[in-house]
């Protein structure tokens, strides 16, 4: 995020709070610093005590929805943007991600790609672009997810495809890695020994059905992989986002 103040500091005085904690101690550096724009992390503050704009504040950059900051932002006119419903960004974060894990693969394997096998759980944006990436390096890639329709556009790309539900029954090959996308709790832990390896790249707190406690030793949850591996470059997009919105919004007074 540093690289995001870097970026859009040469037109906007920009200051980073890094926390995902909204309490007394941020509330009141948000308040004393008085900003025009604030631009929240994807994953939802966890709120420790209730939510409070400044009066400052005429623009705010939500990632994913929360009930509590939705009914303050209702009670203002400050204008709200959710840059998950951004195609552009959206995408663009996509390929990130998907090139930020093929490092993480081999800084943790510290093997090739080639030749390996991958289950992918979701074939949204992430899915996608993971699925093309690691088919071109040599990897077999099986798709699988409950949506008909996803199965037969993933299928209709050459992928092979197996239901969400058939795939765990079926699995029995120990080498097979697991690459989680989607955003919901839906493996139980038990199972995870069926894979060599289970990369859940979902939002916290994962796909893991009991997450809190008796975490298996093949299971890691790689969040963030954009800001890990390629800062400057997250960093670009997210000020690049909040530029054209500005931009956007000047248009229209």
């Amino acid at each position: 995020m540093n690289h995001v103040q870097t970026t859009v500091s040469g037109e906007l005085h920009a200051k980073l709070f890094p926390t995902m904690v909204w309490n007394d101690a941020l509330k009141n550096a948000i308040h004393e610093f008085q900003p025009q724009i604030i631009f929240l992390p994807i994953q939802t503050l966890k709120l420790e005590i209730p939510f409070a704009l400044p009066k400052s504040c005429e623009v705010i950059f939500i990632g994913k929805k929360h009930e509590d900051i939705e009914r303050e932002l209702k009670q203002g006119n400050t204008h709200v943007f959710y840059y998950l419903e951004d195609e552009e960004w959206i995408w663009d974060n996509a390929n990130l991600t998907a090139e930020g894990f093929i490092n993480y693969f081999y800084l943790n394997e510290k093997q090739s790609i080639y030749n390996k096998q991958f289950i992918i759980t979701g074939y949204g944006r992430v899915g996608k672009r993971l699925a093309f990436a690691l088919h071109h390096l040599g990897a077999k890639v099986i798709i699988s997810v409950r949506s008909n329709h996803q199965l037969f556009e993933a299928k209709s790309y050459g992928f092979q495809i197996e239901t969400l539900e058939n795939m765990l029954k079926r699995q029995k090959d120990p080498s097979m890695y697991l690459i989680n996308t989607i955003p919901s709790k839906w493996l139980d832990n038990s199972k995870v020994a069926y894979f060599k390896q289970v990369f859940d790249l979902a939002s916290n707190p994962g796909c893991l059905l009991d997450s809190e406690t008796n975490i298996p030793g093949n299971y890691a949850l790689s969040t963030s992989l954009p800001g890990m591996y390629f800062p400057q470059d997250a960093g670009y997009l997210i000020a690049r986002l909040i530029q054209t919105q500005l931009a956007f919004l000047e248009e229209e007074k």
